[in-house]
């Protein structure tokens, strides 16, 4: 028991910094600025680009781009089939598009809903238009095609439930 006590505490840096890179490299996902960056280059780009923030009270990440403000990464969390999803809902600085979808924690089932970790269905969320009023779902979305994981029926309406529920929050108190 000691030693593993021992070995814990002395790895226990290098476990923050995995988990804080882990977290910096999923706001950038968020945002759309993670594509194929070096570990160094994630730190770099994160620390010249993104600010922790608030926006409508709640604590975000800000992406700035030569002083401009180009997007704000939402905290989202919701229950999953198995547990609690959480993650990140990147949407523009007019609060109009989405810029990225990443999944921080989830439980699902490998194979069903944990595909919801998996490119094909985090991108097609990328660029999807939002506004107030508007709910998320899947099928048709203008001229986008949003697809449910096959399988995994409950995780894909959790999904949804989660986004709705941050643009809810983002576009609450303000006028039409």
């Amino acid at each position: 028991t000691f030693a593993l006590a021992a070995s814990y505490e002395g790895f226990k840096p290098a476990i923050q910094n995995n988990a804080r890179l882990q977290l910096e490299r999923a706001i950038l996902y968020a945002f759309g600025l993670e594509e194929g960056l070096e570990d160094a280059q994630v730190r770099e780009t994160f620390a010249q680009s993104i600010k922790e923030g608030e926006l409508k009270g709640e604590k975000v990440y800000v992406y700035e781009q030569g002083g401009q403000i180009k997007g704000y990464a939402l905290p989202v969390e919701g229950p999953g089939l198995w547990g609690t999803i959480r993650g990140y809902l990147g949407v523009s600085e007019g609060l109009d598009k989405v810029t990225g979808l990443v999944f921080t924690e989830q439980n699902e089932t490998p194979g069903l809903g944990g595909r919801i970790d998996e490119l094909q269905y985090k991108e097609q969320f990328r660029g999807l238009p939002i506004a107030k009023g508007s709910t998320v779902s899947y099928g048709q979305q203008g001229e986008r095609q949003l697809d449910a994981v096959t399988g995994a029926t409950q995780t894909s309406s959790a999904v949804l439930r989660i986004v709705n529920s941050a643009l809810n929050k983002l576009y609450a108190g303000e006028g039409n």
